[in-house]
C-alpha cells in the first residue's frame, strides 16, 4: 500500500545519510501533500527495508495511476517521481558546501560522497542501469565491451501523444545547460528536480561537474560549460583535459569531436566526459613509437587512427596535440579518400581522451574525418551501410575508445537471430536487416556451441568492423601512411 511506500521511501532515505530523523516529520507531510492524501498516525507503519528508491516509489506511482492522478504514461511517473525525491534534496549551495568540506580533506572521498548522493536521490536511476545486457568481446582488436542499453524506458502511447501535444519552448536550450538543476521537465524534456551540480574553476572559466543520470562505466561524469558553448577542440581543450585529471583523482577526461558524424548526440553545448573506468584502447599496443627527452609518442593498433603521448610534463603534451591538431586539420591523402576540405568546410577533427597513470599524463589523440560521397552519404569513416544493423549512430568518444553502447532494440532482434542460426527458425521479416549477416555467421556455428555466447562474440566481431570504419589509417595496410604523417608533423 502507498502509506507502507512512503514509509519504507523515508527510512531508505536515512539509512542513506540523505536525510535524519529529525526530518520525518516534514518529509512526509510534504509527500502526503503531493500525492494528495492525509497522514493518519494511528496506522503506526514499520518502515520495511528496500534495495533502491523505486521499490517504493513504484507502489506510490501506482497507486497514483489507481486515483487517476497520474495518467498511466511513463512521461508522467518519471516527472511525479522526480518530485518526490526532490523533497529529499538539499539546496545546490548546501550540496556544494558539503562537497567543498569534504572535498578539502580527501578529494576521493568527496567525489564518492556526490556519487552516492546521486544515486539515492533516484537521479542516477540504478534500478534501470543495472538492466542493461553488458560483456566482453574477444577480438582481434582486443577484448571490447559491450552494453545493450536498456535503462531508457520505451516510449508508450500515452507517453507519445503527451509529446505530441507538448508546446515547444527553448527554456533551458539543451539538456546540459546549467538551467536544468531543479527543472521540472515536461513531456518532452526530462525532469531535473533533484539534480544538483557542482560548480567549479577551471582554465580561468566557471564549469560545472555532474553524473549522468544514464551511467555507462562506474562514476560517469559530465563536466558542463557554464555558457551554452559549441562544442570545440583546440589548445584550451587539451588543457582543460589536462586540468580535470589533476583535479578528480583517478579520473579519465575525454571530449566528443566537434564535427557532426564524428562528434557525439550534442555539439551545441561544450563538455568533457569523464569516470573511473578502464577502456580496451588503453590495453592497445603500438606498432611505432618514438622517445623523446620529454615526452613519449605511440601509434596505436587500435582500429580508429589514433596517437598516443606520454608525458609527465602536461605542457609540453599540449603543445604536441595542438601541432598535431593543426597538422591534421590540413592533411590530405585522396588516395586514401582522407578529404581536409570541401568548399571551405573543414572535416578534420580529433577525439581527445587524457587519462593520469601515476605521475605521468596518457593522452589519445584519435584522428578523425567527417566527409561524405554518394556511395557513403552518413560519412565515408562513419559505420557503413553493411553494419548498420547493429550501429547506425554516430561513434562518439565512448565508443571510440572501445565501449559499445547498442540500441535497446537488439535484444528482442538478437533473440530471433538466435531462434535462426541454432534451428533454422525464419527471421521474423521486421528483423530482415540481420538476415545477410545471419547467414554469414551461420556458416560459423556448430550444434555444440553455447548460442548465448557465441552470438554475443558476432556481435563484438561485428562493432570491431564499426570500429574499423571510422579509421582514416587502416591497420595492416595504411600503417606506413601513418607513420609519414606524424613525421611531417609540423
Amino acid at each position: 500500500m502507498i502509506e507502507q511506500a512512503i514509509e519504507n521511501l523515508i527510512q531508505f532515505e536515512i539509512n542513506h545519510g540523505i536525510i535524519t530523523d529529525r526530518d520525518i516529520t516534514y518529509v512526509r507531510n510534504q509527500i502526503y501533500h503531493l500525492v494528495q492524501l492525509t497522514f493518519d498516525e494511528t496506522k503506526n507503519i514499520a518502515p520495511k527495508d528496500i534495495m533502491y528508491p523505486n521499490d517504493a516509489l513504484d507502489v506510490i506511482l501506482d497507486d497514483l495511476e489507481k486515483r487517476k492522478i497520474l495518467d498511466g504514461s511513463q512521461i508522467a511517473r518519471d516527472l511525479f517521481d522526480a518530485k518526490i525525491m526532490n523533497i529529499f534534496a538539499d539546496k545546490p549551495s548546501v550540496v556544494a558546501y558539503m562537497f567543498d568540506k569534504i572535498y578539502q580533506n580527501n578529494r576521493r572521498d568527496a567525489m564518492l560522497w556526490y556519487y552516492e548522493y546521486a544515486k539515492n536521490l533516484n537521479y542516477i536511476r540504478m534500478d534501470r542501469i543495472h538492466k542493461n545486457k553488458s560483456f566482453i568481446a574477444h577480438t582481434s582488436s582486443g577484448d571490447l565491451q559491450i552494453t545493450i542499453n536498456l535503462s531508457k524506458p520505451e516510449k508508450d502511447p500515452k507517453s507519445i501523444a503527451m509529446q505530441a501535444n507538448q508546446v515547444s519552448t527553448n527554456y533551458p536550450k539543451c539538456v546540459l545547460c546549467i538551467e536544468n538543476e531543479g527543472f521540472s521537465g515536461h513531456a518532452t524534456r526530462q525532469s531535473r528536480d533533484q539534480h544538483r551540480m557542482i560548480k567549479f574553476k577551471l582554465n580561468g572559466k566557471n564549469w560545472y561537474f555532474q553524473y549522468s543520470p544514464y551511467i555507462y562505466y562506474n562514476e560517469h561524469a559530465i563536466v558542463i560549460s557554464e555558457k551554452h558553448t559549441p562544442m570545440v577542440i583546440n589548445e584550451e581543450t587539451f588543457r582543460d583535459l589536462c586540468l580535470l585529471v589533476d583535479k578528480f583523482d583517478g579520473y579519465f577526461f575525454g571530449s566528443n569531436a566537434d564535427l557532426p558524424i564524428v562528434g557525439g548526440s550534442i555539439l551545441s553545448h561544450s563538455h568533457y566526459q569523464g569516470g573511473i573506468h578502464d577502456f580496451p584502447i588503453e590495453k592497445a599496443d603500438a606498432f611505432y613509437e618514438e622517445t623523446y627527452k620529454d615526452y613519449q609518442l605511440q601509434l596505436l593498433k587500435w582500429p580508429l587512427s589514433t596517437i598516443k603521448l606520454i608525458s609527465k610534463d602536461k605542457d609540453v603534451l599540449i603543445k604536441k596535440a595542438t601541432s598535431i591538431l593543426n597538422s591534421w586539420k590540413a592533411y590530405e591523402n585522396k588516395d586514401l579518400d582522407i578529404i581536409a576540405y570541401t568548399n571551405q568546410i573543414r572535416h578534420h577533427t580529433i577525439t581527445p581522451v587524457v587519462k593520469k597513470v601515476d605521475d605521468m599524463y596518457h593522452m589519445y589523440l584519435i584522428l578523425r574525418d567527417n566527409h561524405t560521397t554518394d556511395k557513403h552519404p552518413l560519412g565515408i569513416f562513419h559505420p557503413h551501410q553493411d553494419v548498420w544493423h547493429i550501429k547506425k549512430e554516430n561513434i562518439g568518444l565512448i565508443e571510440a575508445i572501445g565501449l559499445a553502447i547498442l540500441p535497446k532494440r537488439l535484444v528482442k532482434e538478437l533473440d530471433a537471430v538466435k531462434q535462426y542460426v541454432k534451428y533454422d527458425t525464419k527471421l521474423p521479416k521486421e528483423f530482415n536487416k540481420h538476415l545477410h549477416w545471419a547467414n554469414d555467421i551461420k556458416k560459423d556455428y556448430q550444434k555444440h556451441m553455447d548460442i548465448d555466447q557465441f552470438i554475443e562474440k558476432m556481435v563484438g566481431m561485428r562493432f570491431e568492423r564499426v570500429l574499423v570504419d571510422c579509421g582514416v589509417f587502416k591497420l595492416n595496410k595504411d600503417e606506413q601512411t601513418m607513420i609519414s604523417f606524424i613525421k611531417g608533423e609540423k
